[in-house]
């Protein structure tokens, strides 16, 4: 039994900016200007070859701690899932964990049920047709997030769970699990609530009607109301094409329209890229549900976040090709970005109402080599970002970096006179339009401390006529600049 293909239509996106960006209420937000991106080091998880290009990490936060997993080729009749867990300030901490080694196994959905780190995953344990873990959907949990045991039961009715196109998992509140994936046999986003004691699963699953076809299947849940939606990508037809949504839990209902900006128009057509990996959603810290895309075609040019309830949106216009865009919920209620464009790594963090961009972060990746696929989570301030790459441009390697918000500075008056009897400007520091208190802003041997409202009153040395750069830095950011023009 071999694992099924299914023709995909790759897409890029767009992109070049960063710092900035106040937006309207209809979500569009304005481009900064361009900046090198910073050399971040990164730190390899995974040992050995066999992680394939299209491994797509996944990620969930246990406490303070970190636990990711991927797929990776052990030999050339069996695949295993490793785990490895990052501290809180994103560094590994343990050894490699093996989930499972069986002939096949799919990108794997990590969680936490009832706060036990749990790995979800389908494959074929052998190619024995009486073995019944031959599709089905399985889990295995690790109370310290290393020694792994294969769960009693099963999650899904399903055997096609083996070729699944996408995998999403979260505890519904209960600590059971609701899980949501496209099966290979079906174009179907196919849902089912709890473990069950029978494999396969004796109680049926459920499938969301009208959804014609699925792909990149994903999953998260409003913390505020409880409720569980699946994302998903879909490319079969004009009407359906796009990225779309539904809610699965604690009811399935009907699938949505393709969410704003997920298709374009194209040579008289509805077209859109493929996000590459599973659709980023998350469930926003006080409520709500979140997903983000690229936006374009035939390349994308555009990163939009769209509320997949009330149907808001904010997005960023890039110039370059945005791919493998991931989503996590920060604190208070902001959301973390990321994307790849090229050999770099973007991120950005919104503000706490999801209406303005902070600055853009923009990490080299590994070696220079564009990355395959993305992870991460930004629930405790940082974003602890991992990726697919190949340093050298042929090994394939799970690596993590950690990004933090950059502030964004602004100065007032931008210039001086180099006569100027009066040379004080106002400083201005803020992470997404919110005011930062208690940044030390410094030009030459000069500092001040921002206020309440972020600003600070700094009295500028005399210097030649030219450019010279005010810095401002705060505890949990990365520092952030603007130019102050001697004339």
């Amino acid at each position: 039994m071999t694992k099924p293909t299914r023709a995909r239509r790759l897409g890029a996106a767009a992109a070049v900016a960063t710092a900035v960006t106040a937006v309207s209420a209809t979500g569009l937000a304005a481009a900064a200007p361009a900046s090198a991106a910073v050399r971040s080091p990164w730190t390899q998880l995974s040992t050995g070859e066999g992680v394939g290009l299209s491994a797509e990490p996944s990620v969930a936060r246990w406490g303070q701690q970190l636990v990711t997993a991927w797929a990776q080729t052990t030999s050339p009749t069996s695949e295993s899932l490793h785990t490895r867990v990052l501290d809180r300030l994103g560094r590994p901490a343990g050894a490699i964990g093996t989930v499972a080694t069986w002939s096949d196994v799919t990108d794997p959905s990590v969680l936490t049920l009832a706060g036990v780190p749990t790995v979800v995953f389908g494959g074929l344990r052998s190619l024995d047709t009486n073995d019944p873990y031959t599709g089905p959907m399985a889990y295995a949990q690790a109370p310290d997030a290393t020694s792994w045991s294969l769960g009693a039961g099963s999650l899904t009715q399903t055997h096609d769970a083996y070729g699944a196109y996408g995998l999403g998992a979260v505890d519904d509140g209960t600590g059971s699990p609701v899980v949501a994936l496209a099966a290979s046999s079906t174009d179907h986003v196919t849902v089912h609530h709890g473990i069950d004691p029978a494999v396969p699963a004796a109680a049926p699953d459920e499938e969301v009607a009208g959804t014609v076809e699925a792909q990149q299947v994903n999953l998260a849940k409003d913390p505020l109301t409880g409720n569980a939606y699946a994302v998903w990508y879909a490319a079969r037809d004009e009407a359906n094409e796009g990225v779309r949504a539904a809610q699965v839990w604690p009811t399935v209902g009907a699938p949505t329209a393709p969410a704003p900006l997920s298709t374009v128009a194209f040579q008289g057509a509805r077209e859109s890229v493929n996000p590459g990996q599973r659709v980023a959603v998350a469930g926003r810290v006080g409520g709500g549900v979140w997903a983000a895309y690229a936006s374009g075609y035939p390349s994308a040019h555009r990163l939009v976040l769209w509320d997949v309830v009330s149907g808001r949106t904010l997005s960023l216009p890039r110039r370059g090709a945005v791919q493998y865009v991931g989503l996590s919920p920060a604190p208070g209620g902001r959301l973390w970005v990321w994307w790849v464009e090229g050999p770099t790594v973007y991120a950005a963090r919104t503000n706490p109402a999801v209406t303005a961009f902070g600055a853009v972060r923009a990490v080299a990746a590994p070696g220079g080599w564009s990355p395959t696929r993305t992870a991460g989570d930004g629930s405790l301030g940082p974003l602890d970002v991992v990726v697919n790459s190949a340093a050298d441009g042929v090994h394939s390697q799970i690596r993590t970096t950690r990004i933090l918000e950059a502030l964004t500075v602004t100065v007032s008056p931008s210039s001086l006179a180099t006569t100027a009897r009066r040379r004080a400007v106002t400083v201005s520091v803020t992470d997404a339009g919110v005011p930062v208190a208690g940044a030390t802003v410094r030009v030459g041997p000069r500092t001040a401390v921002t206020g309440r409202g972020g600003r600070a009153r700094l009295v500028v040395p005399r210097t030649p006529a030219g450019t010279t750069t005010v810095v401002a830095r705060a505890a949990g950011y990365a520092p952030g600049s603007a130019p102050l023009r001697v004339r």
